[in-house]
């Protein structure tokens, strides 16, 4: 299967759930896996969430990690994901170092139009950028970077030059 990664501290502003939303919308014969690391307070609700979803055989939680161990996460991950969003009470990512430390690894990115994750990734450059609270545009962006390797690749590798010449 194709392991899409998630790096992050389960709370709103992250968007886990619209990421498990997204995930539950893809074809079934789509193979994939999502490992997800940290915590947060929020990991039983979502925890919860994926099996009310029939995804939860698909997810593996790994809490929080080393440095080390994150790096071979992501060194071990075909795709990062990260469905950032305006929390309720305003809070949100500025620019997530996730983005950038996945890039630098040649990792393909799906991710939201918040704040200054544009910054980072360059949509159709870099990786996929959607409408953040938009699982359906989400599931569309992942289906479409799960089911073409080649692309993938492409804009891992565009992201690695990119994170490492800027």
């Amino acid at each position: 299967p194709v392991i899409v990664l998630s790096v992050g501290r389960l709370g709103e502003k992250k968007g886990t759930d619209v990421l498990l939303e997204a995930l539950a919308r893809l074809p079934t014969n789509l193979h994939w896996r999502l490992v997800h690391v940290g915590g947060g307070p929020l990991r039983s609700r979502l925890e919860r969430r994926a099996r009310a979803l029939g995804i939860a055989q698909r997810i593996q939680w790994r809490g929080a990690r080393t440095q080390a161990e994150l790096l071979a996460e992501y060194r071990a991950a075909d795709l990062f994901a990260l469905a950032a969003r305006v929390a309720r009470d305003g809070d949100r990512d500025g620019l997530p170092n996730v983005l950038a430390e996945a890039q630098s690894q040649g990792l393909a990115c799906v991710a939201t139009k918040v704040s200054g994750i544009p910054e980072l990734v360059e949509n159709e450059r870099t990786g996929l950028l959607v409408a953040p609270e938009s699982p359906e545009e989400f599931a569309r962006a992942l289906q479409a970077l799960i089911a073409d390797p080649v692309r993938r690749r492409m804009l891992g590798e565009a992201g690695r030059q990119r994170v490492h010449a800027q």
